[in-house]
């Protein structure tokens, strides 16, 4: 019984710190007739395509096209960026990020 009630047992949502949420650097993407109102956050691209628009944090798409890294003085800022702009389309949920208080504290990046 004990292996059982382990395996199936309800576990209580943690509070999650800022740096344990994973957070999309490239952000995601939009039907081209479904993008969310609002002006972009500073910091952000669309990178437009036939069918879809990209929203992606400015530094990782290389002017050819390709994506490219950014550099670790960044991470933090463009985790920053990347929530605010989640949360603004109303979709952190969408790819399971909590709300994080820390980062709900700022005005904008």
């Amino acid at each position: 019984m004990g292996i059982f009630s382990r395996l199936f047992k309800r576990h209580k949502p943690q509070a999650s710190s800022a740096v344990d949420v994973p957070l999309p650097i490239l952000v995601h993407s939009h039907a081209r007739d479904a993008v969310p109102p609002g002006v972009l956050e500073k910091g952000m691209t669309a990178l437009e395509m036939d069918d879809v628009v990209l929203h992606a944090v400015s530094g990782i798409l290389l002017p050819d096209g390709i994506v490219g890294d950014l550099p670790e003085d960044r991470m933090e800022w463009a985790r920053r960026l990347t929530y605010h702009h989640l949360k603004r389309e109303g979709c952190l949920a969408d790819y399971g990020i909590p709300v994080i208080p820390a980062y709900d504290a700022e005005e904008s990046c």
